[in-house]
């Protein structure tokens, strides 16, 4: 069987799934349908807490059973109908408000499966003021709102199973192993813990979206 002529032919058409700030269970709805009010999920984290840097770390496996929501906020569908092929690269569209000039964050993409089990599809880790621009910082503006858009690097094919869910993860990044970005629009490397005056407050809109290459 012949390949697909561009990564754009992987996927013939494109699945758009709103991150809505609807509770599903202890996640929140992931919709095809646009949210019709302006709701939205607040998501704190102290970035000077350190307690965490011994935790037991759940999931982490391309399969695995759990996974690893500290920091985040977890969003799933409902099972996709026709079972179809994600083949390609996801995008995104995040709608928000910070207390920040600038921010660290992730986005997690995974099948899971009626079996309840997590398989890993894509990903994306991003400073915020380098999105538009990877060669020239653009801080973001504390208290307004504003969008990120983007487009994922990490390729994937995958047939989904019957029955299986889409869950996305949106994270605020703050790992033991790497650098802490405050903030505070300095550098990150002039940056200290003493820059932590509050904790960086996010809120995300439910007309942020993900959009996924699929064929069924």
């Amino acid at each position: 069987m012949g390949g697909a002529p561009s990564l754009e032919a992987m996927g013939s058409k494109r699945l758009r799934l709103h991150l809505t700030a609807v509770e599903y269970g202890e996640t929140y709805q992931l919709s095809e349908k646009a949210p019709k009010d302006d709701a939205f999920i607040t998501q704190p984290i102290n970035l000077a807490d350190r307690t965490d840097a011994d935790r037991t770390v759940p999931g982490g496996g391309i399969v695995d059973k759990q996974l690893d929501t500290w920091n985040s906020v977890e969003f799933v569908s409902e099972p996709l109908a026709g079972v179809p092929e994600l083949s390609g690269l996801f995008s995104s569209q995040l709608n928000f408000v910070a207390n920040k000039k600038d921010l660290d964050f992730s986005i997690g993409l995974y099948e899971l499966t009626a079996k309840g089990e997590y398989f890993q599809l894509s990903w994306y880790l991003a400073c915020a003021s380098y999105i538009q621009d990877p060669g020239h910082r653009q801080l973001l503006v504390p208290g307004k709102r504003q969008k990120l858009a983007f487009k994922a690097g990490r390729l994937t094919s995958r047939q989904f199973q019957a029955g299986s869910r889409l869950v996305v993860l949106l994270s605020l990044s703050r790992q033991p192993g790497t650098q802490v970005n405050y903030g505070t629009g300095k550098d990150v490397s002039d940056e200290t813990v003493a820059d932590t005056v509050e904790p960086l407050t996010v809120e995300w809109f439910g007309d942020s979206f993900v959009e996924v290459p699929v064929r069924r």
